[in-house]
């Protein structure tokens, strides 16, 4: 077990502790108040005295406990070593897993470790649950839900990005093949946006789940083609790499529509 589930542990033991003490300390206060409002004088005078001397031992595992966290919960994240714990805890837990380019894919989810924040960023949303074992199985309940991705929405969405891209001359036919554009340029119409999140390897993710959807069209019947070897050849095209759920390697560089009229 890693110095961090140790450290937590310990706390957990720590709480549980208080929380019996405290417990006990409010079960001996509620029977002093029934005694008081019956007027049982000699319960009252036994049950004082054990009051008090159970209050003290709270406070002092109050004061105990105040000092019970130093654990640097930044560092860690920060460290490979948090990246093996994880790996560790999702290989227990039969969920797959891959860290790949210093990013943590398990599919169709990306994850960001944000150690300022002591939170794991799942897509855009921040998870506060960094413990191992609890985010491993938050990642499950996810990816058992049903895949909200929407491939017609995505897909006229890049189409619009195409077109403003593509030569003005193709925009005017009525079919035949556009000129291919980098996926990457596709990217940066997407997020020129201020504000934008949109990452690139989420991007490449969507664009897997689009690949998988081959007879999808637009609203006006233009399909979708994916070129690779051509523009990386001639354009020196730069890749948008995604990994899928074995953790094989995708690249995607190029794209155009063809309008079949």
């Amino acid at each position: 077990m890693s110095a961090f589930e140790n450290e937590l542990d310990r706390l957990d033991s720590s709480l549980a502790s208080a929380q019996k003490s405290s417990a006990a300390l409010v079960a001996a206060i509620r029977k002093a108040r029934a005694a008081a409002q019956e007027g049982r004088i000699a319960e009252i005078e036994r049950g004082l005295p054990a009051i008090r001397q159970m209050a003290s031992d709270v406070a002092a595992q109050g004061d105990a406990l105040a000092q019970a966290w130093r654990f640097d919960v930044a560092a860690h994240l920060g460290s490979d070593a948090y990246v093996a714990e994880l790996g560790a805890a999702a290989a227990e837990a039969g969920l797959r897993m891959f860290d790949r380019d210093g990013k943590i894919y398990a599919f169709p989810l990306i994850l960001r470790i944000e150690p300022r924040e002591s939170a794991v960023r799942i897509g855009r949303k921040l998870e506060r649950r960094v413990r191992p074992r609890a985010l491993v199985e938050v990642l499950g309940a996810i990816q058992k839900r049903p895949q909200r991705f929407r491939e017609q929405q995505f897909l006229d969405l890049i189409y619009r990005a195409y077109r403003s891209l593509a030569a003005a001359g193709w925009q005017d036919v009525q079919r035949g093949p556009g000129p291919v554009t980098t996926l990457i340029a596709v990217h940066e119409v997407l997020t020129r946006l201020p504000g934008s999140d949109y990452l690139l390897p989420e991007f490449g993710r969507d664009l897997l789940l689009l690949d998988r959807k081959p007879d999808l069209a637009t609203r006006d019947g233009s399909r979708f083609e994916f070129v690779s070897s051509t523009i990386a050849k001639e354009r020196k095209a730069t890749p948008v790499t995604v990994y899928d759920e074995e953790g094989r390697e995708r690249s995607y560089y190029g794209l155009r529509f063809v309008r079949e009229g």
